[in-house]
């Protein structure tokens, strides 16, 4: 199973889902559903604004393979 880090990213960077929310541009709902793992499928589009507001330079960065 591949997951988001989002949560891991966040409290790196001492930020919350409404700041990243306001920097990415994205609705509060995705990040929200993103950040708790509920949705089968990312936009990839939804994904790399994620990048670009977490200034994330590597996909490992972002994702985790958990092995089931």
């Amino acid at each position: 199973m591949i997951r988001l880090k989002i949560n891991e990213i966040l409290k790196e960077k001492e930020m919350n889902q409404k700041e990243l929310c306001e920097i990415s541009g994205l609705r509060p709902t995705t990040v929200s559903e993103m950040c708790r793992g509920v949705r089968s499928t990312v936009n990839l589009k939804h994904l790399e604004m994620l990048i670009d507001a977490l200034e994330i330079e590597d996909f490992n960065q972002i994702l985790k393979r958990d092995k089931v």
